[in-house]
């Protein structure tokens, strides 16, 4: 069964003085009680802006906070603390060369390919790393617009998706939008796992450029700070030239990579 379009448009708040039901990823957050200014800084990672909403979110009651969020206060804090010191320890960083790295891929039929890619080898050519999984609601969703820059760039830009720990997996942040859909995976631990789980993205979705299934130990993930979803374009001497926010949240940060493929391209 291939996926439907699921389209959520960003909110308009540049005017608001607060929000109701506005929706991070799709968790709604009901509560007015928070700034807007909040949702439209796009100059910091979303990491960054939840920990600003910490002490606003501590007024409210554990119920109303584990009925909004799916998860505990304490998960929650967890959560952030995790997402940061991923971002405080990522190797890749604009203008500098990428972190190599060599791991299998997921071959034609579903299973783990005998050998590895190695990013080293894709010299000469600008790249763009896509890192992402099944199990996260914003890179289902922006798979459409993920494939049409894929098919204008597919010949001037080698394209691999890096396919890493899952999001919200049922033994974990689980997400309703993820029970609506059935896209209901436990947390991959070892690669046969995360190749099945890769496998199953890959065909609902038909994409067919090279997906790198990153180690057990998440390694890849480490050096690059992928997960939710992120984006990399790198030249063709392995420079990073764009880093997108982790997330990115907001769908209009892919025409921010679309312009950093339009560069990269011209300047190569």
């Amino acid at each position: 069964m291939k996926h439907a379009a699921n389209v959520i448009e960003e909110p308009n708040l540049l005017n608001a003085a607060s929000y109701s039901d506005v929706a991070f990823g799709d968790i709604p957050f009901r509560y007015a009680s928070v700034p807007a200014i909040v949702w439209v800084r796009r100059d910091v990672s979303m990491s960054r802006i939840a920990f600003e909403m910490r002490d606003q979110m501590d007024d409210m009651s554990e119920a109303d906070f584990e009925d909004t969020m799916g998860l505990s206060k304490s998960e929650f804090r967890d959560y952030l603390r995790s997402a940061a010191d991923q971002e405080d320890k990522c190797l890749a960083q604009e203008g500098e060369p990428a972190p190599n790295f060599a791991a299998h891929t997921l071959n034609a039929e579903g299973s783990i390919s005998s050998g590895l890619l190695d990013l080293s080898d894709l010299r000469g050519a600008p790249v763009s790393l896509i890192f992402g999984c099944y199990t996260c609601p914003v890179f289902r969703r922006q798979s459409d617009r993920m494939k049409q820059l894929i098919e204008h760039y597919g010949g001037r830009v080698q394209f691999v998706f890096v396919y890493v720990l899952e999001a919200h997996p049922t033994d974990g942040w689980n997400t309703d939008s993820n029970r609506a859909t059935g896209v209901m995976y436990a947390q991959t631990i070892n690669l046969e796992d995360r190749a099945k789980v890769a496998n199953d993205w890959r065909s609902a979705y038909e994409f067919e450029n090279p997906v790198v299934l990153d180690w057990p130990d998440n390694r890849i993930n480490a050096d690059y700070a992928g997960e939710p979803e992120r984006l990399y374009v790198l030249d063709g001497d392995g420079i990073v030239t764009f880093k997108s926010e982790q997330g990115p949240y907001y769908d209009s940060h892919l025409e921010d990579w679309a312009a950093a493929l339009e560069n990269v391209v011209r300047s190569n």
